[in-house]
C-alpha cells in the first residue's frame, strides 16, 4: 500500500510542470461602439505561459488559470458596462478564448478607458505530509490581474432616406459601414413589396431603389430599414416625400408644333387669296 501511495505521489510531482504562475494577456479584437446604442466589445483572453509539457496539459499544470472570472469597469460615466461578471472557467497554458462584453455609449464620440479585471486561482504547489500515512495536499493561490483597454465610440452608420425622381436613395451619413442592409417599403400601399436586399453601404455612399410611377402630387413614403453595425442589429423607420410630376405624352408634344404649322399655312394661304380678290 505504501508503495502505491509513493508511486501516485511521484506521478503527481512529475506531471506538475515547474511552478509558474499563469501569464495572462488581454487584447481588444473589436472595441467600436455606436454612440447612443448598445454594442459589444470583443476581447481576446490568452494564457501565454507555455512551460507545460505535452503530458502536463492533460494532468496538473501550475500555469493553468482556474475558476477564471472577468469583470469590465468603465472609467467614464458616459460609457456604461452592461455585462455581469463573466465566469470563464479554466484557461489552459498556451490557450486563448474570445469573450463579449456588452456596453452602452452616450452620444459623445471618442475613446474611453476600460479596465478588464481577471480573477483566478492557480496551482502553486503540491506537498506531502510526513508519517506512516502520507497525505498529498494541493496548494492554490488566488490572483487578480488588471488590463487597461480602450473602447472607441463612433457615430456608427447614419442612414437617411431621400427621393430622386422615380427612385428612393438610402444614404449613409455616418462613419461606419452599414452591413446586411434590407429595406421594406411600408407606405404608400402601391409601393408595398417584400424586403429589398442592398448589402453593404460604406460611409458617404448610397444605394437606390426604383419605385413604380405614382400619380402627380406629393406622396409620403415610409420604409423599414434593417442593418448590422459591428455586432449589433439595428432596425429603424425612415421617411421622405416623393414629388411626382408627369411630363406630357411625347406624341402630344410633337403634335402641337405640327398643328401650329398647318394653321399657319392655312391662314397664310387664305390671306393671299383675299389679297388677290381685291
Amino acid at each position: 500500500m505504501m508503495r502505491l501511495i509513493i508511486l501516485i505521489l511521484a506521478v503527481l510531482l512529475m506531471s506538475l510542470a515547474a511552478y509558474a504562475k499563469p501569464d495572462l494577456a488581454v487584447e481588444s479584437v473589436s472595441s467600436e461602439l455606436d454612440a447612443g446604442r448598445i454594442g459589444t466589445m470583443v476581447l481576446s483572453i490568452r494564457n501565454a505561459q507555455t512551460n507545460a509539457t505535452e503530458e502536463a496539459l492533460y494532468t496538473f499544470n501550475s500555469s493553468d488559470a482556474l475558476c477564471l472570472v472577468l469583470r469590465a469597469v468603465s472609467h467614464d460615466e458616459r460609457l456604461r458596462v452592461l455585462s455581469e461578471p463573466l465566469h470563464i472557467g479554466s484557461l489552459r497554458s498556451g490557450s486563448e478564448i474570445k469573450v463579449n462584453v456588452d456596453a452602452i455609449a452616450g452620444e459623445d464620440i471618442g475613446i474611453y478607458p476600460v479596465d478588464i479585471i481577471l480573477s483566478y486561482m492557480w496551482l502553486s504547489g503540491i506537498e506531502k505530509s510526513g508519517g506512516t500515512s502520507s497525505e498529498v495536499y494541493f496548494l492554490y493561490e488566488n490572483s487578480t490581474d488588471v488590463f487597461p483597454v480602450e473602447a472607441k465610440v463612433v457615430s456608427g452608420p447614419v442612414l437617411s432616406l431621400f427621393s430622386s425622381g422615380s427612385s428612393l436613395e438610402i444614404r449613409n451619413l455616418g462613419d461606419r459601414t452599414a452591413k446586411s442592409v434590407s429595406v421594406r417599403i411600408e407606405s404608400p400601399l402601391v409601393l408595398r413589396r417584400s424586403e429589398i436586399e442592398l448589402g453593404e453601404i460604406p460611409p458617404g455612399k448610397s444605394k437606390r431603389i426604383e419605385i413604380p410611377r405614382l400619380e402627380d402630387g406629393e406622396h409620403p413614403v415610409v420604409c423599414r430599414v434593417n442593418y448590422t453595425s459591428g455586432f449589433t442589429e439595428v432596425s429603424t423607420e425612415l421617411a421622405t416625400v416623393v414629388r411626382m410630376r408627369h411630363l406630357p405624352n411625347v406624341s402630344i408634344v410633337l403634335l402641337v408644333p405640327v398643328i401650329a404649322a398647318v394653321l399657319y399655312v392655312v391662314l397664310r394661304r387664305d390671306g393671299l387669296r383675299s389679297m388677290i380678290r381685291r
